[in-house]
């Protein structure tokens, strides 16, 4: 059997964001919306460990609250190794 998870919209992606970043302390000055509008194609586990990554680099930071430059950071991080799997079975 094969289950298939679609990407989430625009819609399902800020339900995902509020719903892992409700639980952080992220700063006034991040955007959410600006992480929802980019155009990559990311699922709802890419989201979670974006998240999961900008926390991190906080605490790497000794801070308490997340900043929007973690979440840049975290984004890159996490795209770039997406596009960086090779698929050797097609």
């Amino acid at each position: 059997r094969k289950i298939e998870f679609p990407l989430p919209d625009r819609r399902q992606k800020r339900l995902i964001f509020s719903a892992i970043v409700s639980k952080m302390s992220v700063s006034d000055e991040v955007d959410i919306e600006d992480f929802i509008a980019r155009p990559d194609k990311i699922s709802g586990a890419d989201i979670a460990a974006i998240c999961q990554e900008a926390g991190m680099l906080a605490v790497r930071a000794n801070r308490y609250m997340v900043l929007s430059k973690d979440f840049e950071k975290a984004y890159k991080n996490v795209i770039t190794k997406e596009a960086d799997v090779h698929v050797f079975y097609t």
